[in-house]
């Protein structure tokens, strides 16, 4: 699982940075969140206690890699696990709910680091500019790459759960033998 997150990570950087004048294309900042995608998608299919250490440092490694203040993604993927391990056994899995929840965490996310970076006063745009040119356009591109990942992601995750889990506890019990 973490491996999905370190692909959809690089992804994401590889995107900004091959696409990155088509992503500011007439003032509009387009940002690609492919890592919060596979970080809601997964939570919501895969029912394992270790998705939320493996999730823990996919925020890690966004934080040392793109934030400015280090600990900002790795709290937020954190809510983000906990809330949807509250909600996961109430929601319908199905690719409109899953956007849907998937629209709400991008915008708790790009708000929350908004907020914090406008606390340290380094945000380099106001509210408003925020919420039209950062936040709605990322919103729009982010539904986009979602669709194109769905199928992919719910199958890596259908296969995961059909994977048996072994303990090393059942591994020294399977050599005694």
């Amino acid at each position: 699982m973490l491996f999905v997150y370190i692909l959809a990570f690089l992804a994401d950087g590889v995107l900004t940075n091959h696409f990155s004048k088509l992503f500011l294309f007439s003032g509009y900042s387009l940002t690609p969140r492919m890592i919060i995608i596979a970080v809601v998608m997964l939570n919501f299919m895969i029912d394992h206690k270790s998705m939320f250490w493996f999730t823990v440092v996919a925020g890690f490694l966004v934080d040392s890699y793109y934030s400015g203040v280090l600990g900002v993604y790795m709290a937020l993927f954190a809510v983000i696990v906990r809330i949807i391990r509250l909600v996961r056994s109430n929601i319908l899995q199905n690719p409109f709910t899953l956007g849907l929840a998937l629209v709400f965490f991008l915008s708790f996310t790009e708000v929350s680091v908004y907020f914090v970076y406008a606390l340290r006063g380094v945000a380099s745009m106001d509210w408003n500019e925020f919420l039209v040119v950062r936040l709605g356009a990322t919103l729009m591109l982010n539904i986009v790459i979602y669709y194109i990942l769905y199928l992919p992601l719910r199958n890596f995750a259908r296969w995961v759960n059909s994977t048996p889990v072994v303990s090393p506890h059942d591994l020294m019990n399977h050599r005694r033998a």
